[in-house]
């Protein structure tokens, strides 16, 4: 089984179908996107071509931090959406009251598929149990338990984060696929069964030096089929694809 992975591509369409095209190259039985293909309030590109998409090349998807303003901005998880984003030490004031004029500029079908996304997948077609997904921390999207940046990883309990390992379908996962950072990351970690995993973490995307491209991160991940699990068991390549983006002077305010 071949999975390749693209996360953070963050509402730069040149840059999702350049990570595509990339993926397409080495023939995969799944493409998976773990989160943020916009960003909030505001992508670079419309909305809804990044949507339509991932929809088109059947793309396997599921949330990250930026989306989950956008889908639950006027809907009961607002309240919730907003404390789990609190946990983190930088403020997200700046940006709250723009996000419903952000959620405007997505049409009402883009918004209903938006929200039907899950937050977390384990693969179908990888043995059982074997491949979960998530964007930065199982249950919280706004963080992770992997980085060390202070900025994404607020004070977790040693409870909470055995909590959030001890879940069925993160202990018995033997890779670990996940986001939230412009960087390919590639370690094991301990789980609390006394099993322990593979964690990659996708690349986002690179601005270049001057008027030559960008670059979007992809991970290419290849089963050997053998019986062992984590390193010994899969093939793992990053790639950095190019793409000139529509507008280069646009910042990325990601939240």
């Amino acid at each position: 089984m071949r999975i390749c992975l693209i996360g953070d591509t963050h509402g730069f369409v040149p840059g999702l179908e350049a990570a595509i095209r990339a993926c397409r190259r080495h023939a995969p039985d799944r493409i998976v996107h773990c989160g943020d293909f916009l960003t909030s309030p505001y992508s670079p590109d419309p909305p809804g071509e990044t949507m339509d998409l991932l929809r088109a090349e059947r793309i396997d998807v599921i949330y990250g931090n930026n989306e989950a303003y956008l889908r639950d901005w006027g809907t009961s998880r607002w309240d919730a959406t907003v404390a789990a984003r609190r946990r983190r030490p930088d403020s997200p004031d700046y940006f709250l009251s723009h996000i419903e004029r952000g959620q405007a500029k997505i049409s009402s079908a883009d918004l209903k598929w938006l929200r039907a996304l899950p937050e977390e997948l384990s693969l179908d077609g990888a043995r059982a149990g074997d491949v979960f997904v998530s964007h930065g921390m199982p249950g919280n999207p706004f963080a992770t338990i992997w980085d060390t940046d202070p900025a994404f990883t607020p004070a977790f309990t040693d409870h909470e984060i055995d909590a959030a390992l001890s879940r069925d379908d993160v202990a018995s996962a033997d890779l670990i696929l996940c986001g939230h950072t412009p960087g390919p990351t590639l370690l094991r970690i301990a789980l609390p069964n006394g099993r322990a995993a593979l964690v990659v973490r996708s690349s986002g995307y690179r601005p270049g030096d001057g008027p030559g491209p960008w670059y979007q991160g992809i991970c290419v991940l290849t089963d050997g089929g053998g019986p062992v699990s984590g390193f010994a068991r899969w093939s793992i390549a990053f790639e950095w694809a190019p793409f000139v983006p529509r507008d280069p002077s646009w910042t990325d305010v990601s939240p």
